[in-house]
C-alpha cells in the first residue's frame, strides 16, 4: 500500500516539477526497478496534460471531451445538436441540444441534495442535459412546463422536479418574450451508452389569467 501511495505522489511531484529531477536514476540497487514504472507514469501524466479531449474553456461539443469542475471530471458521453422548434398553441419550444454527461466526483452539495431528494448515495453520477428556449408569440401571459417529464428507451422516467440546474425558465411567460432554459436530470438506470433515444413530454400551454387551454401537451422524440 505504501508503494502505491508513494508512486501516486511521485507522479504528482513530477507533473509539477517537470523533467529536471534526475536523483531517482542515481539511487543504486533495487530502486532501479522502480525507475521505469515512475517514468511510464510520468509519460502518462504528461500526455494527460496535452489531451486533445480536455476542454479548459467553453462547452463540451464532442463525445469524449472532458473538463474539470472543481474536483469533478465531467465527460461528454453523447451529444445531439437538435435545433428544432415545436409549436404548441401560442408557444414555440426550441430544443437546442441534448448531452449525456458522466461526473466522476460530484460535489458534496450535490451528494447531499441527491441523498435527501432520492435516497441515493453517489460519488459518480450520470446526467442528461437539455438546453432549450420558449417563445410566447402572443400578448397574453401564458404558462407551460417545457419539460414535464423526460423518459428514455431504457425505460427511465425523470420528473421536472428532479432538475438539478438553475435557469431563468419558471414556466410562466409574459407576452411576446423568449426565455432560455436548461435542465440537468440525474440518471440512475445504468450506463449512458445504453441510451439511444429520449422523449421530452411537455405540459399544456395555458392562459395564465383565465386558465384556459391554449395548446395540448406533446411528446418529442430525440434520437441520440
Amino acid at each position: 500500500m505504501k508503494k502505491l501511495i508513494f508512486s501516486a505522489a511521485l507522479v504528482l511531484s513530477l507533473g509539477l516539477a517537470g523533467c529536471g529531477e534526475d536523483k531517482p536514476k542515481e539511487e543504486p540497487g533495487k530502486e532501479d526497478t522502480k525507475t521505469p514504472v515512475s517514468a511510464e507514469q510520468n509519460v502518462q501524466k504528461e500526455e494527460s496534460k496535452t489531451d486533445d479531449n480536455e476542454v479548459k474553456e467553453g462547452p463540451l461539443t464532442k463525445a469524449g471531451q472532458w473538463t474539470m469542475d472543481g474536483q469533478d471530471k465531467v465527460t461528454l458521453v453523447k451529444i445531439k445538436e437538435v435545433n428544432q422548434t415545436y409549436k404548441q398553441g401560442p408557444t414555440n419550444l426550441t430544443i437546442e441540444s441534448v448531452k449525456l454527461l458522466h461526473h466522476s466526483n460530484v460535489a458534496d452539495k450535490t451528494k447531499e441534495y441527491l441523498k435527501n431528494a432520492s435516497g441515493k448515495d453517489v460519488t459518480e453520477l450520470n446526467t442528461i442535459q437539455v438546453v432549450y428556449k420558449v417563445e410566447n408569440t402572443v400578448d397574453d401571459n401564458v404558462m407551460m412546463m417545457a419539460i414535464d417529464t423526460l423518459t428514455t428507451d431504457t425505460k427511465a422516467q425523470i420528473h421536472s422536479y428532479d432538475n438539478l440546474a438553475s435557469s431563468d425558465d419558471t414556466g410562466s411567460y409574459a407576452g411576446q418574450v423568449i426565455v432560455e432554459g436548461m435542465a440537468i436530470f440525474p440518471y440512475f438506470n445504468g450506463t449512458l451508452e445504453d441510451i439511444n433515444t429520449i422523449f421530452i413530454n411537455t405540459g399544456m400551454t395555458l392562459n395564465s389569467d383565465a386558465g384556459t387551454r391554449l395548446g395540448d401537451s406533446q411528446r418529442i422524440e430525440i434520437a441520440l
